[in-house]
């Protein structure tokens, strides 16, 4: 008797079980579309600025870790040339 009533618990519960485990697996596939950086899994545009080019390179393995730092210190002195920082002078404690 035990043994019928086991069986009819777990014939009741294979559904669930199997509709739980489909779930899952569409929500497994939904991430795996989004983690594209799309919600409908299609590609995204390339990178339009030379840091993004770097950083895409960068994390497909492209470049080394190395090689990007040394672009982007590049990069950034270029930066400084081109368009240098200009700090105003200071005007004492009482803004005098």
């Amino acid at each position: 008797m035990l043994t019928i009533l086991g069986c009819l618990i777990a014939a009741c519960a294979l559904p669930v079980v199997y509709s739980w485990y489909d779930d899952l697996a569409a929500q497994r596939r939904r991430s795996s579309a989004e983690s594209d950086g799309t919600p409908d899994g299609t590609r995204a545009e390339p990178p339009a600025t030379l840091e993004g080019v770097l950083a895409a390179q960068l994390t497909s393995g492209e470049i080394t870790r190395g090689q990007y730092q040394r672009a982007m210190a590049k990069i950034a002195e270029r930066d400084d040339e081109r368009h240098p920082l200009v700090v105003p002078p200071e005007q004492g404690a009482a803004g005098v």
